[in-house]
């Protein structure tokens, strides 16, 4: 039986990139709640929810429902979400999970307690170019090496709001793709009450990414690379702005041969293997659409199918932490390093 799902929050962003998204999962969208009771109608008018609700306790009583979203300012998070879980009802909250760490920790051990969980939206994880490069790096077929992680967006005059509402979003996209790592060291500078922050999150196996976060754009712009290998030839994934991702694969070096005369040498193009993917939004179909390449429908779907197959999602509560982990170090240690010595499982049991 498909889930059914009540929703807190009907605001912007909710409106414009979550319940939209509920169309493409299997569930029923069984209620809306919103402390403004027009935006609740419009919202349940266009995405046929069931009841409408100003009063997130009053749904919950009433409609028992088999999940919640809560999509709001990260006090709400926290607020609303511990009064879901502790009911024993799966949580989606969006990013960031909780005002701090320590809050965010409160939920995952509330949710372990009442034996359900907590989901944080990183929708980057689920966007289209991302993971098809996930892919390849679980398959063994593309091992990673190295990767640069550029994401910009507007000003934070405030370096916890800048990384914690923003910036958190790079900092989880390397951890999908590259894992836990042991350390982070940080370099942070502010200047004219914008925040640039440059990072390299260290692994044990001295693998590295380097992530670069400026609040000093116009507006957001993000570039990863990944260089690795693939059999024995030298490899790099790049995703520009989720619009393109190309995989370039070593060929000809294009090194110059020594030719006999001058007169025999000639321009070389040396191209090696490379593919290119770019979104067709020439083909009326819908899954040519930003919440999929943004990766919103894939984050919704997992919380659904998660709450249907009653088990944990991607990312499980403990993993979700991790990102927020990292943003209370660099927060604390801005122009630092930061080593996280304990064991993952211990870590992560000890919530």
């Amino acid at each position: 039986m498909s889930p059914r799902i009540a929703v807190v929050g009907c605001g912007t962003h909710a409106t414009n990139n979550i319940h939209p998204c509920l169309a493409y999962a299997d569930c029923v969208l069984d209620a809306v709640c919103d402390l403004d009771r027009g935006f609740a109608e419009r919202n349940a008018r266009i995405h046929g929810a069931s009841a409408i609700y100003t009063d997130y306790r009053a749904m919950l009583d009433e409609r028992k429902p088999d999940g919640v979203i809560v999509v709001g300012p990260a006090a709400i998070h926290h607020k609303i979400g511990m009064e879901v879980l502790s009911r024993g009802i799966p949580l989606y909250v969006e990013k960031p999970t909780a005002p701090t760490y320590a809050q965010a920790r409160e939920l995952v051990r509330t949710a372990r307690d009442h034996g359900t969980f907590l989901m944080t939206g990183y929708m980057k994880r689920f966007g289209a170019p991302y993971a098809y490069a996930r892919e390849l790096i679980r398959s063994g077929e593309f091992v990673p090496r190295m990767g640069l992680v550029k994401y910009g967006h507007w000003g934070s005059g405030d370096l916890a709001d800048m990384l914690l509402v923003m910036s958190v979003h790079a900092i989880d996209l390397a951890i999908a793709l590259f894992g836990r790592p042991i350390g982070v060291d940080a370099r942070s500078v502010n200047g004219r009450g914008r925040w640039s922050v440059a990072l390299v999150l260290r692994y044990a196996d001295d693998r590295m990414v380097q992530l670069t976060l400026d609040s000093a754009q116009p507006r957001i712009q993000e570039r990863v690379e990944i260089s690795g290998t693939m059999g024995n030839d030298n490899a790099l994934l790049i995703v520009d702005n989720v619009q393109q991702l190309e995989l370039h694969r070593q060929g000809d070096n294009g090194i110059d041969v020594l030719a006999p005369t001058m007169a025999e040498i000639r321009p070389r193009l040396a191209l090696g293997d490379i593919q290119v993917w770019r979104p067709d939004f020439a083909i009326p179909n819908m899954g040519q659409s930003r919440h999929f390449f943004q990766g919103f429908v894939g984050a919704v779907r997992e919380f659904v199918d998660s709450v249907r197959d009653r088990r944990d999602p991607w990312p499980c509560p403990e993993e979700a932490l991790w990102a927020m982990e990292i943003v209370d170090a660099v927060t604390r240690r801005p122009n630092g390093s930061t080593e996280f010595t304990e064991a993952p499982a211990a870590r992560a049991a000890a919530g």
